[in-house]
């Protein structure tokens, strides 16, 4: 351990952090698929990620990913491995969008595999100094609330997949990020109509397909961040099997295809406060609803549908804290024990 110090870097708002999110993302594929070119990552036959709050999220839909081509990959909270316990014999992806999430730091600062990874935005950092070698975002300006981070921290993660598989299409993933921003920026007013809407309701409830699961994940944590709205994620067949009974005086967001179209179809039997957020080969919902909107990406491409879902739900976020008159910059707590600025710390 080196004893350097790594200070907190500043933050900009959440909405200048999304003014500049596209171009910023459009910019880091590139970047990134130099990055993992030059690392040269053996494709694992077995593969653990972990991270916790936003960048545990963020691995969901990559996760799935990587089981479709072929790896046995697994995500973790990094404060449910014990530190006294057994590591993964496979590659260990860590993720911190700060670099300084305390758990998963500590965690990295025990596991010697030579093909461990880091994911991080800011470099240098503690998480960088244990792993030794990783995948930087670009050391990008960001908001308390982690917008371009989030989707950034999938971005990298996708492309890691997609070097692994043999796929190679940056400017796929480039136009998706222009294109699904374009149709969100056009959606705006109804948008804001929407977040009305979910703000007048007691709790609200995200729900997205195991693929993109992400989306549903990250969008309840916004929620709960930002403008201070009780809200639950989750994955849609889950959401079958008991939780969606509560629905009634909540709101709910559903993103996804055909199945959930068929989800706001049986939901409108206890609610009015439906949204449907679909992609290219989505579905339809047959009742009203407070939205229905399609992105210009396919609902199978499950990362790239989360990404660009998630630039959504973001805008949800600064509209209904900007409605309800709440400083999404201001933080609630003085958090004590979340973060770390050298390795060893928290020992």
């Amino acid at each position: 351990m080196s004893g350097t110090i790594y200070p907190k870097r500043a933050w900009i708002s959440a909405a200048a952090s999304y003014a500049g999110q596209a171009e910023a993302l459009v910019a880091m594929v590139p970047r990134l698929w130099e990055q993992i070119g030059a690392l040269q990552p053996q494709r694992p036959a077995d593969i653990s990620i972990l991270g916790i709050g936003a960048s545990h999220a963020a691995a969901a839909a990559p996760v799935y990913r990587l089981r479709q081509d072929g790896i046995k990959a697994s995500r973790f909270l990094a404060s449910e491995w014990p530190l006294d316990g057994a590591l993964s014999d496979g590659m260990v992806i860590f993720i911190s969008q700060s670099g300084r999430s305390a758990e998963v730091v500590d965690l990295a600062a025990r596991a010697k595999g030579e093909n461990n990874l880091a994911v991080t935005n800011y470099h240098p950092s503690p998480l960088g100094e244990v792993c030794g070698q990783g995948l930087n975002l670009g050391n990008l300006s960001d908001s308390s609330v982690s917008f371009v981070s989030f989707t950034g921290t999938m971005l990298a993660l996708g492309l890691l997949a997609d070097y692994w598989a043999g796929r190679n299409d940056l400017a796929r993933w480039q136009d998706w990020i222009g294109s699904g921003m374009a149709r969100i920026m056009a959606a705006d007013d109804a948008l804001r109509d929407l977040a009305g809407q979910l703000i007048a309701c007691p709790s609200v409830d995200f729900v997205a397909p195991a693929p993109s699961a992400s989306i549903a994940e990250e969008a309840a944590l916004m929620f709960r961040e930002g403008p201070r709205l009780m809200a639950t994620g989750m994955e849609t067949r889950q959401y079958l099997h008991g939780p969606m009974d509560a629905a009634g005086k909540a709101g709910h967001v559903v993103f996804g295809g055909a199945r959930e179209a068929l989800l706001i179809d049986q939901l409108a039997e206890q609610s009015d406060r439906l949204a449907y957020v679909t992609g290219l080969g989505g579905g339809t919902p047959r009742v009203p609803t407070l939205l229905t909107l399609e992105l210009p990406v396919p609902v199978s491409e499950g990362i790239g549908f989360a990404i660009v879902g998630s630039f959504l739900a973001q805008r949800l976020t600064l509209h209904a804290a900007d409605l309800r008159g709440i400083d999404i910059n201001e933080p609630v707590f003085i958090r004590l024990d979340t973060k770390t600025d050298r390795v060893g710390a928290s020992a």
